[in-house]
């Protein structure tokens, strides 16, 4: 009879162990960069964020990978026993009472110190459950649209705004923004959802083909008035007052929910309007300039924000794995391809979150002040963000997987692989690579009427040298000369590749000027190494 011997199992233990307590605000770049934007209020900012991240870091994270689970997915009740339509959107209770949580913390109070409601919004993004980040920066949105006329919005409006921002009884409004409709996705100037004048309010008729965050309480909704050629935008309670433990909702359906590619758990549906009371905002022909420079640029910044996050927990749960992880002869990180790899990613999350705080500050500087250059030069940078963020999101989230090997595509070994995915829907929200670059061309195009690109260039890229600013100032001008938004033929399909281009790589050199003070502070602490 042979003799058999049991060979001791593999153990992950130690990684695992090491990644679950990593707190997100052990992190020395991260405050460094906090620092020297809050200056003497960064200490009372940490009073505030260290207990919160460390919540966040160990409870809310794992409750948020056991809610991106497929079955966890939310779904959608018509009707009730009584043949009532009630379109009850059915999430996880642990999803609710997290929402509720989080919301009720009050990241928009009036009390709240400086940056306190976005940096913890940061450290948010990085668990990657859209199904609340969503909502946050959708309500961001809405508290600053009626922020903007506010004097002169009715009672209904302010009651709103109050829920939204300070709290009705401890509990805090979840808002909402559905523009999309099916013939113009991004074009919002393209909207025909119908909105009828009735007094002090209106009535909405018509379809938006997708909506995210449908279990909001609240909406901000683009239509167009009826009879005119104006597309406005409003605010549209989900339930009229007394109607929500009802289920009846104010005279909307929600057809069915959206399947998409990522952010499984925020519920986006398809939404029929019959006469919902709606309350406009702002001049009746300014909707779709309020919809894009209030809301859109707020959930603009969010992505930049998002995108920072998600790189961030990618690299650092990367190193730990590298250092942890021996294959044939050696560590990971003992590989020089994976110590490349390794450092490209700890490089990306570092400009990206240094960048996304910088741009939020200049965004803060401006905002009072919308028709000067450094407004412009703000709004412009925000635009670049979205659009390389996002892209650089997925292609290093990318990357961190292939650290992991086979183990980067199972979905409960790592979280990264769900955050992969929600990267590439943020690459699609608020408008997609190809319509922001277009949106950049015009705006120049207007610009220059009475400003030099030199001057542009120098007001949205403040710390670049003049030479480069040069270079790019003479390409430029040269595209600009070249129709981008005629039918496309050789020349301008040429011409567009190299649009994009020279964007990425003024954006590069503005990150890599921003990390510079930063760069050689490490994103994970150094006792950590000695443990693992």
């Amino acid at each position: 009879m042979g003799i058999t011997t049991q060979t001791k199992n593999y153990s992950f233990t130690s990684f695992i162990q090491q990644r679950n307590v990593l707190n997100d605000w052990d992190n020395p770049f991260l405050q460094q960069v906090l620092k020297s934007i809050l200056k003497e209020g960064y200490e009372a900012l940490e009073q505030e964020i260290a207990p919160y991240v460390q919540k966040l870091s160990t409870t809310w994270r794992e409750v948020t990978d056991e809610l991106a689970r497929p079955e966890n997915s939310p779904k959608i009740r018509h009707y009730n026993a009584y043949n009532e339509r009630i379109d009850r959107i059915i999430r996880p209770l642990e999803a609710v009472r997290l929402t509720e949580e989080i919301f009720n913390g009050g990241l928009f109070a009036k009390n709240n110190l400086p940056y306190e409601g976005i940096t913890k919004r940061y450290f948010l993004h990085g668990n990657g459950e859209a199904g609340i980040t969503c909502p946050l920066a959708c309500t961001d949105g809405l508290i600053a649209l009626i922020e903007a006329f506010y004097k002169e919005v009715p009672q209904p409006v302010k009651e709103i705004y109050e829920h939204a921002k300070n709290g009705r009884n401890g509990q805090f409004a979840v808002g909402a923004q559905f523009m999309s409709e099916i013939q113009g996705g991004s074009n919002i100037p393209a909207n025909v959802l119908k909105a009828v004048s009735a007094g002090d309010h209106y009535l909405l008729y018509g379809n938006k083909f997708f909506c995210s965050a449908v279990h909001a309480d609240y909406s901000v909704v683009t239509a167009r008035v009826d009879g005119t050629d104006d597309v406005a935008v409003f605010v549209v309670p989900t339930w009229l007052e007394g109607d929500k433990e009802k289920e009846k909702r104010n005279h909307h359906t929600v057809n069915r929910l959206k399947w998409k590619l990522g952010t499984s758990e925020l519920p986006s549906g398809e939404i029929d309007y019959d006469g919902a009371i709606a309350y406009r905002i702002g001049p009746q022909n300014r909707g779709v300039a309020l919809a894009v420079s209030v809301v859109l640029t707020r959930s603009r910044l969010d992505i930049g924000f998002s995108s920072a996050a998600f790189v961030m927990r990618a690299a650092r749960e990367a190193m730990l794995y590298a250092k942890f992880r021996q294959v044939f002869d050696r560590k990971i990180e003992e590989f020089p391809m994976a110590a490349a790899q390794l450092e490209d990613l700890q490089d990306a999350a570092k400009r990206m979150a240094a960048t996304a705080f910088t741009v939020y500050e200049r965004f803060l500087a401006v905002e009072d002040n919308s028709a000067s250059l450094q407004a412009f030069a703000a709004r412009e940078v925000i635009l670049l963000q979205k659009i390389y963020a996002s892209k650089e999101a997925v292609e290093k989230l990318r990357l961190a997987i292939s650290i992991f090997g086979g183990h980067g595509a199972i979905e409960d070994f790592s979280s990264i692989p769900r955050l992969f995915r929600d990267s590439m829907v943020n690459e699609l929200w608020e408008g997609p690579r190809n319509v922001l670059l277009a949106q950049i061309y015009r705006d120049l195009h207007k610009m220059l009427k009475t400003v030099a690109l030199r001057d542009i260039l120098t007001a949205m890229f403040p710390n670049l040298e003049t030479g480069q600013l040069q270079d790019a100032e003479q390409e430029l001008s040269r595209i600009m000369q070249i129709d981008l938004t005629a039918l496309p033929n050789a020349q301008n399909r040429q011409a567009a590749r190299r649009w994009e281009q020279i964007w990425e790589s003024l954006f590069l050199a503005y990150q890599q000027q921003i990390v510079k003070d930063f760069e050689y502070a490490a994103i994970l602490p150094e006792s950590l190494f000695s443990q693992i």
